[in-house]
């Protein structure tokens, strides 16, 4: 009896360590699956566009119908890691354009780990230059790889299939501004058929006062993660957005977004999508778009 009893224990003992095994392996599944979830690849057909949740920083991916690839900004030094690693999963293998808005760490921090994780076709720059080590070190990475370097101004247009970029600003190098790198910022314009997207850096106003009209666009990025500087009834009323995507950390200590520019964007019935709730991605086929957010910060 007594045997029957230790073999019926021990049973239950085993049956008990099998299910723990198969429970963990449960889990360990849908956390895969809710990772891969968490940042849909779009890849097919269309442009996409991903908004990534960096914080208080900005980085922003183009993907082309063609495979191309453009990463405007890469966010700060202690997130690179994690966006080469969502860039990864994306499949990314080479970026085509790497534009740098401006040489500020929470655009460029990011950079060096970038340049030496993916094949990098060629650089975009403001051409301010900033006595940074933050810079020093994405030129030397960028030297050490030999990838052209360029510094476009308001008027080049590149194409990428049957998709096109411009650039905006700065037309020339502005000085005397209260933020020299911030009014030197590029800002450019991709346009998908009658799909648009105006990625606007941290331009302020000094900034704007130096691009004769800002184009009608359909998706606007918003200017410098918020601030009260960086949007205005002007550029709203010449670009006349549909949606407008913030970048902003949570609890941050600037206080962005600003509750002006919150205001500005209600009473112009844009509806915004901010970082700080997760990744935001945009699809498009060039006659509509879709836009989903997936998951908070991490």
């Amino acid at each position: 009896m007594l045997n029957g009893f230790f073999s019926s224990a021990r049973n239950s003992r085993l049956r008990g360590k099998k299910s723990s095994k198969l429970l963990l392996i449960a889990l360990f599944l849908v956390a895969a699956v809710f990772s891969f979830v968490e940042l849909p690849n779009f890849f097919s057909g269309g442009v996409s566009f991903y908004a990534f949740d960096v914080g208080q920083a900005d980085s922003f991916l183009l993907h082309f119908p063609g495979g191309e690839n453009v990463l405007v900004d890469a966010g700060a030094r202690k997130t690179s890691q994690k966006l080469v690693s969502k860039l990864k999963r994306l499949g990314v293998k080479k970026i085509d354009i790497l534009i740098a808005t401006h040489p500020h760490e929470d655009h460029i921090g990011g950079m060096k780990d970038v340049i030496e994780s993916f094949e990098i076709g060629k650089t975009w720059d403001s051409g301010f230059k900033s006595a940074s080590p933050i810079q020093r070190d994405m030129l030397k990475a960028l030297r050490d790889k030999n990838i052209r370097f360029g510094r476009p101004r308001a008027g080049h247009v590149e194409k990428i299939g049957d998709a096109e970029i411009e650039v905006i600003a700065p037309l020339d190098l502005v000085k005397g501004t209260k933020s020299d790198a911030n009014n030197n910022s590029i800002v450019i314009r991709v346009s998908y058929g009658k799909i648009s997207f105006l990625m606007t850096g941290d331009i302020e106003e000094a900034g704007r006062a130096f691009v004769r009209v800002f184009p009608g666009s359909t998706i606007l990025k918003v200017s410098h993660h918020g601030s009260a500087n960086g949007t205005d009834e002007r550029l709203l009323s010449e670009v006349r957005p549909e949606i407008a995507i913030l970048s902003y950390g949570s609890s941050n200590q600037y206080g962005h977004p600003h509750r002006r520019t919150m205001e500005l964007l209600k009473k112009h019935g844009i509806k915004s999508y901010a970082t700080v709730n997760g990744d935001i991605v945009i699809t498009t086929d060039g006659k509509t778009f879709d836009v989903k957010q997936e998951g908070g910060a991490k």
